[in-house]
């Protein structure tokens, strides 16, 4: 397999602990488009096209995924602008909240939150050509005004309403406590570029993508530590190319741990 963007790395799998997985089935695959792959008591995996996006998995636990550091949102790559057109026109005609929109420079994007606070963007990217792409290989976006209006009118009415089946889990956003070193440490463990970097947050990814990961410190010093079982995330899925850059990750993973042990001991 050989991936776009001469990227080493693709993310392919979220899973989110959830409070009521009923609910939340309901809200991925009856409002969000998504199809259910794989159901049992206490687990369902939803996708599209037969590929895995999202794991819902029961939890106990009560907690809000906005009180501890995790996921910011995860970034659901439509095919093309008519594709995320579709599902824009879908979620407005049903009258589903959302919480943003922007052009990015590099992509178009439309953001909203499932039942229990995860963030979701739904998005697609602009041809390479249009990207402000820098001599030294960052990649610079913007937040500007999305062309709303244009992108409804170019949606059409699906019934029963699909997700285009080429969607795919392109990025995730995390909510961190030091954007600087959490960078840092993604950098070194999975061999990714710090492609675009502010103060207090940073984007980064493998080859010529915008970004496979970013981290912000915008939630503050003060969100909880994540905990296994916490509502929110509970991990994601890195795929690599083929068996020699599983092991090219591990090796920089395991060198990547040790500097984490030897700063925290330092």
């Amino acid at each position: 397999m050989v991936y776009q963007y001469n990227s080493r790395i693709h993310l392919t799998e979220v899973a989110l602990n959830v409070r009521d997985l009923a609910s939340q089935t309901t809200f991925y695959h009856q409002l969000l488009g998504l199809e259910i792959l794989n159901q049992s008591e206490n687990k369902v995996l939803l996708g599209a096209g037969g590929k895995p996006l999202v794991k819902l998995i029961q939890t106990e636990y009560t907690s809000n995924p906005k009180q501890s550091y995790g996921l910011y949102h995860m970034a659901l790559l439509l095919p093309s602008r008519e594709d995320l057109a579709n599902v824009f026109k879908h979620l407005l005609d049903f009258k589903i909240p959302l919480v943003g929109g922007a052009d990015h420079g590099y992509s178009e994007a439309i953001y909203l939150e499932d039942l229990e606070g995860n963030g979701i963007e739904l998005y697609r990217d602009k041809p390479v050509a249009e990207w402000d792409i820098r001599e030294d290989g960052r990649i610079i976006g913007v937040t500007e005004e999305l062309s709303a209006q244009d992108i409804y009118e170019l949606g059409k009415e699906i019934e029963p309403f699909a997700i285009a089946s080429g969607t795919r889990m392109r990025h995730v956003h995390l909510s961190v406590k030091n954007s600087r070193e959490s960078s840092a440490f993604y950098q070194e463990s999975l061999g990714l570029e710090d492609k675009f970097t502010i103060p207090h947050a940073s984007w980064i990814a493998s080859g010529d993508y915008h970004h496979h990961l970013a981290v912000n410190e915008w939630g503050g010093k003060s969100l909880a530590r994540r905990e296994n079982g916490l509502t929110g995330l509970a991990y994601y899925v890195v795929e690599v190319e083929n068996k020699e850059e599983l092991l090219k990750v591990f090796a920089q993973s395991q060198s990547a741990n040790a500097i984490t042990q030897w700063l925290s001991s330092a």
